[in-house]
C-alpha cells in the first residue's frame, strides 16, 4: 500500500513540474536571445545549436523540427525518405553540452529491431499506431530534461478530434512507456499543442518516441470514411466485407475495364499472394494510407506500387486523395468529393475553404481565418456560402462553432450529368 501511494505521490509530481513547463514555456521562448530558420536541401543536416537558440530545421515533404536549448548542443539528425509532413518541436535543459544524434523511421522494423516491443497500455484504453514516424535520440551524455511538443494538425497526422499520448521505447525494455501527456489550446493560434516531458535520459542508450492514438470504437475518421463509401453508392458492399464476398462481386458485375499494359485475367489479379495481403488491409480498413499499406505488408516500396496500379486498373481498389495522404478503398466508381459545383468551382477562396474543411473536419472561423489571412467577415461570407450550399454542418462545441463536411448531402451524392 505505501509503495502504491508513493508511486501516486510520484506521478503527481511528474505532472506538476511538466504542467509548470508548459505554463512557462512563452517565458522560456520570450528569452531565447536567437532564433533562426534553416532550409534543408533533403532529409538530413548537421548543425551547432548554441545556448539560448531556437532553431527551425524545414526538411522535403513539409517537415519541421525545432528545438531550443539552455546549452551547446551538436546536433546531427536525419529523417527516412518515406516520411512526411511531420513537425515536431524539442525543448531541451541542460547543464553540459551534448552531442545529439537523431533519426527517423516509419516503423520500428525499419531500425532493424531483434524483436518488437509491445503497444503500450493503460488500464483498458487500447492505442494504436498510426503517426507514420519515431525518432531515435542517441546522446553522448545524460540529458536533464526533454519535452516534445506536437501541433495537433491533421496535415502533422495528428488529427484534432482524436486523443493521443507520446510514448517512449528504450533497448532494455519489452513494451512502449506511456508519456504523462497535456494538451493545451494556444490562443494566439487557436490550435491545440500536445506536450509531454522526459528526464533523465543516459548515454549510450537508444530511445525512441512517438506519438500514439488512443483507439476509439467508433473513430471519427473512420465514420466519415464510411459516410463517403455509402455516399458512392456501393450499398451491395459492406464495409468489412468479406474476401470471398467482394471476390465473387467482383466477378459477377458488369464494368468495362482499360487493362492498358497490363495482360492479366482478374483470376490472375486476384489469385497473387501479395495482392491478397493488400486486398485483406483494405477491405478492414478503408481508407487506408500508401505508407500503412508499406509498413503492414512489408512488400517493398517499388513492387507496391506496381500491385496498387494493377488493382486500380481492374477497378479492385479505389484511391482518393485526402489532406496530403492517398487513402485507398474497396472500388468505386465516383468520388463525390472531387466533383465541385460549377457555383463553387468560380471562387478558389470558397474551394480552398471547403477542401481545408473536408481535410480537417471540425475547424472554426478562426483556425480558417488565420490559414488564409483574410478578414474574418470575408471568411464567414464564404462559410455561409458553403451553408447556402448545404455543403457543410455546424457543431457548438463550448464556445466554438466547429464545422464539418456536410456528406450525407444531395450535392454530394448527386450522380455524374
Amino acid at each position: 500500500m505505501l509503495t502504491l501511494k508513493l508511486k501516486n505521490k510520484s506521478k503527481l509530481f511528474s505532472i506538476l513540474i511538466l504542467l509548470l513547463i508548459i505554463i512557462n514555456f512563452n517565458i522560456l521562448i520570450s528569452q531565447v536571445l536567437s532564433k533562426r530558420t534553416e532550409n534543408v536541401s533533403g532529409f538530413s543536416t548537421q548543425d551547432k545549436v548554441y545556448p539560448n537558440e531556437s532553431v527551425k530545421y524545414v526538411f522535403f515533404n513539409n517537415i519541421i523540427f525545432d528545438i531550443s536549448t539552455d546549452s551547446f548542443i551538436d546536433l546531427d539528425i536525419r529523417y527516412d525518405s518515406n516520411i512526411e509532413n511531420r513537425q515536431i518541436y524539442f525543448l531541451i535543459n541542460n547543464s553540459n553540452p551534448i552531442l545529439l544524434n537523431i533519426s527517423s523511421k516509419v516503423s520500428m522494423q525499419n531500425f532493424g529491431m531483434p524483436g518488437m516491443p509491445q503497444e503500450p497500455k493503460k488500464g483498458e484504453t487500447q492505442f494504436q499506431y498510426r503517426y507514420n514516424c519515431i525518432l531515435r535520440i542517441q546522446t553522448n551524455t545524460t540529458i536533464e530534461s526533454l519535452t516534445i511538443y506536437g501541433i495537433k494538425r491533421s496535415i502533422y497526422g495528428l488529427n484534432p478530434n482524436s486523443e493521443y499520448s507520446l510514448a517512449l521505447y528504450e533497448s532494455s525494455q519489452d513494451s512502449w512507456e506511456l508519456i504523462d501527456t497535456i494538451e493545451e489550446l494556444n490562443e494566439t493560434s487557436s490550435e491545440y499543442t500536445l506536450a509531454g516531458s522526459v528526464s533523465d535520459l543516459q548515454t549510450d542508450t537508444d530511445y525512441f518516441i512517438t506519438f500514439y492514438e488512443v483507439a476509439n470504437i467508433f473513430d471519427n475518421w473512420f465514420l466519415m470514411i464510411i459516410l463517403i463509401v455509402g455516399a458512392i453508392g456501393i450499398g451491395s458492399i459492406a464495409i468489412l466485407i468479406s474476401k470471398k464476398d467482394y471476390f465473387q462481386y467482383l466477378k459477377t458485375r458488369t464494368i468495362p475495364i482499360e487493362k492498358g499494359a497490363h495482360r492479366l485475367t482478374l483470376e490472375d489479379v486476384l489469385e497473387n499472394e501479395n495482392r491478397n495481403k493488400i486486398i485483406d488491409l483494405i477491405l478492414t480498413e478503408p481508407g487506408i494510407h500508401f505508407n500503412e499499406l508499406l509498413r503492414k505488408t512489408e512488400i517493398a516500396a517499388g513492387n507496391l506500387v506496381w500491385h496498387l496500379d494493377i488493382l486500380e486498373t481492374y477497378k479492385v481498389v479505389g484511391k482518393k486523395r485526402i489532406g496530403n495522404f492517398i487513402a485507398y478503398f474497396p472500388y468505386y466508381q465516383k468520388n463525390p468529393i472531387s466533383n465541385l459545383d460549377l457555383r463553387l468551382s468560380k471562387s478558389k477562396l470558397t474551394l480552398g475553404i471547403l477542401e481545408m474543411i473536408e481535410k480537417e473536419p471540425g475547424l472554426w472561423n478562426s483556425v480558417i481565418t488565420k490559414h488564409f489571412k483574410v478578414d474574418h467577415k470575408t471568411i464567414q461570407y464564404h462559410i455561409n456560402k458553403l451553408k447556402d450550399l448545404n455543403l457543410i454542418r455546424f457543431r457548438s462545441e463550448g464556445r466554438k462553432k466547429k464545422i464539418f463536411p456536410n456528406l450525407e448531402s444531395d450535392y454530394f451524392n448527386k450522380k455524374d450529368k
